[in-house]
């Protein structure tokens, strides 16, 4: 037998109405039709309940005279599946945020070049009067002086040539150019 003739049947059989069980589970009675006519099923939990409220066996809700396992079984295990492959999409989703902001936290150059939430900017930088291989300089990326302290190399500057425009996207830095003050 099917679970919605099976459910129609022990329903009337207790002299319960639709929105009479509907009530007793906290569903609607519209969800209590949908059972009935097939199309949709109830979960585990609501299952469980049903079995009890309307003293029938779950061996007798879950299985099918006619089909070796019923469209429920096949449902109910269809839905633990999705939820354990949404589990592992939101781990990795999760994971790889924290990598992100852990990576740009730490001014880690190859994390930040992957990152999609940071953009490219230009920023200007005053070099140290002696580089020599890494300079660390602060790069403004605004008017008003926001920016960061970022690590590239960038050559030896002179005395009419001691900024540099810099292409940076968080701590990776693509393009460094000397400008001269004029």
């Amino acid at each position: 037998m099917e679970l919605g003739q099976a459910l129609k049947l022990q329903r009337e059989a207790l002299g319960l109405t639709q929105q009479v069980l509907a009530d007793q589970l906290h569903v609607t009675r519209q969800t209590v039709s949908r059972w009935k006519n097939g199309s949709t099923y109830p979960n585990l939990d609501t299952l469980v309940e049903l079995s009890d409220r309307l003293q029938i066996s779950l061996d007798k809700l879950l299985k099918s005279d006619e089909v070796p396992v019923a469209p429920v079984v096949h449902q109910i295990s269809r839905d633990v599946q999705l939820k354990r492959r949404y589990l592992r999409g939101l781990i990795v989703t999760v994971s790889l945020i924290v990598l992100l902001s852990w990576g740009h936290r730490n001014q880690i150059a190859a994390i930040d070049r992957v990152n999609p939430f940071l953009t490219t900017k230009l920023g200007y930088g005053v070099l140290p009067t002696k580089v020599t291989g890494m300079t660390d300089t602060y790069v403004s990326d605004d008017p008003f002086g926001k920016g960061s302290w970022l690590k590239f190399y960038s050559g030896q500057p002179t005395k009419t040539a001691r900024w540099v425009l810099v292409k940076h996207k968080g701590s990776y830095v693509s393009a460094v150019r000397i400008v001269r003050r004029d």
